[in-house]
């Protein structure tokens, strides 16, 4: 509020020309007091004042606003970026566990004994037959053209013991022609098979294995002994009628390959040690020459009457053709 006003003594006393005189000085007073300069006459002053502040209040806010807003955007964006790339390393993961891991049957002491059988399927069609189901290239496939089930014959020159049997599949490029219940027979021939294993598949891609674990052949019951094996197709995806299978391999435990379990050095190792173990039993020490030359003697004895041969047999060698087949 303005100051009190203070009126001069004139006003009340003195001459009437003086009081005239003080009534006029009274009037340039007002109207200095009145005019705009005058720093007391600015009723309104707390109004302005208080809206400036009002405006810095609004702008200040309005800063920690958009400051408030950057940080978040911010936040919002380091998140995303986050995210982005655990999504990055989850999709290299996925692609990384959905690449198929190349099959090295020489790695694990096997080998392909395709080349042993004979392959026959129930149809065909033209130039989608045998020949190309057994061609490398997966590219190329047998065509099933007749009734349900399919068979795929495979037909052994002589006992096998099988430890690996892979189909190759591919829904993306086969659909409808791609098998979906495939059930897996085995015995002595066409017509003495019993089915060992029945496989349902959803969406194959690749090589798939068939599950040959604890079939009771080989050394480790885990090989499939047998001269004859058939593939039935029983079921195709959506309903479909013939079907495609893109490669077909065999394969059987390989006697000459250097590996963990067939490795020259641990046969050596072991023959060692069951040197030290024979002699132990027959307390004979490494010293003995003499009862060590009497035990290789009687091994040699007993392995020579071992090799006489039976009367009747005549002493012929096997022929060569009458031998076990070998892959070369």
């Amino acid at each position: 509020m303005a100051p009190p006003r203070r009126y001069p003594a004139i006003y009340h006393t003195g001459s009437p020309v003086e009081r005239s005189r003080g009534h006029r000085r009274l009037r340039e007073q007002d109207e200095i007091y009145i005019r705009e300069d005058n720093p007391f006459n600015a009723p309104l002053s707390y109004e302005s004042d208080y809206s400036e502040s009002a405006d810095r209040t609004d702008d200040d806010d309005d800063d920690d606003l958009e400051i408030e807003e950057g940080e978040n955007e911010a936040e919002d964006d380091a998140d995303a970026d986050a995210a982005d790339g655990d999504e990055g390393a989850e999709n290299e993961d996925d692609a990384h566990e959905g690449e198929e891991t190349p099959f090295d049957a020489s790695a694990i002491g096997l080998k392909e004994i395709s080349n042993l059988a004979s392959f026959t399927v129930s149809s065909y069609k033209p130039g989608c037959g045998v020949k190309e189901l057994r061609d490398d290239d997966v590219n190329q496939f047998w065509q099933s053209d007749g009734p349900q089930p399919h068979r795929l014959n495979i037909h052994f020159i002589k006992r096998v013991e099988i430890r690996a049997l892979r189909l190759y599949l591919d829904y993306e490029l086969d659909e409808s022609y791609t098998p979906t219940k495939i059930q897996i027979t085995a015995g002595f021939g066409p017509n003495q098979t019993i089915p060992f294993t029945t496989m349902e598949l959803s969406v194959p891609k690749g090589w798939i294995d068939v599950p040959i674990a604890g079939a009771g052949g080989g050394p480790d019951g885990n090989s499939l002994c047998c001269w004859f094996v058939r593939v039935i197709v029983l079921e195709n995806h959506q309903n479909g009628k013939d079907t495609h299978i893109r490669g077909v391999k065999v394969y059987a435990l390989d006697d000459s390959a250097d590996t963990a379990v067939n490795n020259p050095v641990d046969d050596i190792v072991e023959a060692i040690d069951d040197y030290g173990d024979r002699m132990a039993s027959m307390n004979i020490h490494d010293h003995d020459n003499d009862a060590a030359l009497k035990h290789d003697a009687e091994v040699r004895r007993r392995k020579a009457n071992a090799k006489r041969h039976v009367p009747g047999d005549g002493g012929l060698s096997v022929p060569d053709f009458m031998r076990e087949p070998e892959i070369r």
